[in-house]
């Protein structure tokens, strides 16, 4: 009774709007539940299922809260304020990508491979950053190195540097966009530099020692193919 979707007050918050056109998609998604009621595994496993689109809730949150503070830095330039925001950024990135673990060890729960053994091909940016979890933010390999796959004590820093604000900040343009350090000749000019990389750029986290060699992240440019392919995940299981 605990675990039936109709003991608990589940409602579609978008009633009479298709469910592609609902946004942010973890709102979609407790749309798709509570349109899905009489689904036998919502009657018999429903918390399986909240604890998943809270994890997606949580992915979007992570994700509008990095995105309110890029915003601040792309109005501020070289204001004293730029190293605190950067480092709101840092565990908001950290925060995001826990919740991405979550995520992963909900669809690679043996609940879900026996309903839907492919759903790891439904969501391959979630493999492959859950690598980033692993390495960086849920603990660190520094830390607590990996027994099956060691890896040097020069990878196991740089790792650790990833998601610090030691080391470098990466940046990557955005489609379209340029953002060349040559245009700077004075100090207004730097201060726009500052300010326009916020716009013109993602910013990036990188982690070395992926099997691909290194991982690129990035919250606001990764987030949308994220949050599609989670709830990819959930129409593959209630189908």
């Amino acid at each position: 009774m605990i675990n039936d979707i109709n003991s608990w007050k589940i409602f579609d918050e978008c009633p009479g709007i298709a469910l592609d056109s609902i946004y942010p998609v973890s709102k979609r998604a407790v749309c798709l539940i509570a349109r899905n009621k009489i689904h036998p595994l919502l009657k018999s496993d429903f918390f399986r299922f909240q604890g998943a689109i809270e994890m997606m809730q949580g992915l979007d949150y992570h994700h509008d809260r990095f995105m309110t503070t890029v915003n601040q830095l792309a109005e501020i330039g070289l204001d004293d304020a730029v190293n605190g925001l950067q480092i709101v950024l840092l565990h908001e990135a950290t925060a995001y990508l826990n919740r991405l673990g979550q995520f992963y060890y909900f669809l690679d729960s043996k609940f879900v491979q026996q309903i839907c053994p492919t759903t790891k091909s439904l969501a391959p940016d979630i493999v492959s950053f859950v690598f980033f979890r692993n390495k960086s933010t849920a603990h660190r390999s520094i830390d607590k190195p990996d027994k099956w796959r060691p890896e040097s004590p020069h990878i196991q820093s740089t790792q650790a540097m990833s998601m610090s604000s030691i080391g470098g900040r990466l940046f990557e343009p955005k489609p379209g966009q340029t953002h060349d350090l040559s245009s700077v000749k004075s100090a207004a000019d730097a201060e726009k530099f500052e300010r326009e990389k916020w716009s013109k750029c993602f910013r990036v986290f990188q982690l070395i020692g992926h099997p691909q060699g290194f991982i690129n992240f990035s919250p606001e440019r990764n987030h949308p193919a994220i949050m599609e392919q989670a709830y990819s995940i959930l129409v593959q299981i209630l189908k």
